[in-house]
């Protein structure tokens, strides 16, 4: 699966759902279970994180879902926090929705609006949430029968197969896996991800200024990007793809790409070279 995996298996809770859609031998039935395609090959857009490795698309406005790889320093995919992308969201693109995959597909089979809809409160969410049950109600366009049975195949199967905890909240949920990414952010960065490297004893972080509509200095920006703690580089990574769309600018892409092969960041670095 070429730079998307880059060095990770598939983890096995992943590997139920390409069984799953086997089973249902179609793309289309897995979405009106899951509502969501597998995207197993690169779904990326140029503000997706290049630490992210995707597994799945909503199928509109290019929202897509990812195990958060921190930079290569996650072990396994399957422990990975997953992250919901919005590319379409220019100041936050990229949020964490859960700490796993499982309790990922927990919370997607009731409260999947929460990956990619932001609410002021859990009133607010419930109120819209109410809406939406009442208009799939009173809608001319009823889920057929056929319809029905796959929905129950995916449920059945995933209660099955894979081992999903209960969620009693699902609202606090999301809120709680934001608000523990922070507590372990050691740099934040602007579109409010962060990194988790931590700066080494005798290290300062200094931050490079990136801004949407200023060119940065090339030259002072490859210094930085050889010289600065690695912990800021990350965060300088994040924040250049954040505001640079790095295919328009070669000489932009070409630093960045080296910085990373030589922080020894090869996936992260095949990743950019394809948005």
């Amino acid at each position: 699966m070429g730079s998307n995996f880059g060095k990770y298996d598939r983890p096995p809770t992943l590997q139920r759902l390409i069984d799953l859609q086997n089973v249902l031998g179609d793309d289309e039935q897995f979405y009106l279970g899951l509502k969501f395609y597998l995207s197993l090959e690169d779904f990326r857009y140029f503000n997706t994180p290049s630490d992210v490795v995707i597994f799945g698309n909503v199928g509109m406005d290019g929202i897509h879902y990812g195990f958060l790889t921190d930079f290569s320093s996650v072990a396994d995919l399957e422990a990975a926090p997953i992250v919901c992308v919005c590319p379409m969201d220019f100041e936050r693109p990229t949020r964490i929705v859960a700490k796993n995959l499982c309790e990922f597909l927990r919370i997607n089979l009731t409260d999947g609006e929460l990956f990619y809809n932001q609410f002021e409160s859990e009133g607010k969410y419930l109120d819209a949430k109410n809406q939406w049950i009442t208009e799939a109600a009173n809608s001319p366009y009823q889920p057929s029968e056929t319809e029905k049975l796959v929905r129950e195949r995916v449920t059945n199967f995933l209660m099955e197969n894979i081992q999903m905890p209960i969620m009693n909240n699902p609202y606090h949920y999301v809120q709680h896996v934001e608000m523990q990414r922070q507590r372990n952010v050691a740099i934040q960065t602007q579109d409010g991800l962060g990194v988790t490297k931590p700066l080494l004893q005798g290290e300062n972080h200094i931050l490079f200024p990136i801004h949407k509509h200023i060119d940065p200095d090339l030259k002072l920006l490859q210094e930085y990007l050889f010289s600065s703690p690695v912990a800021s580089r990350l965060a300088l990574f994040r924040d250049i793809q954040l505001n640079y769309t790095l295919q328009d600018n070669q000489e932009l892409y070409r630093i960045v790409a080296d910085a990373m092969d030589s922080m020894g960041l090869v996936d992260e670095a095949a990743r950019i070279s394809e948005k």
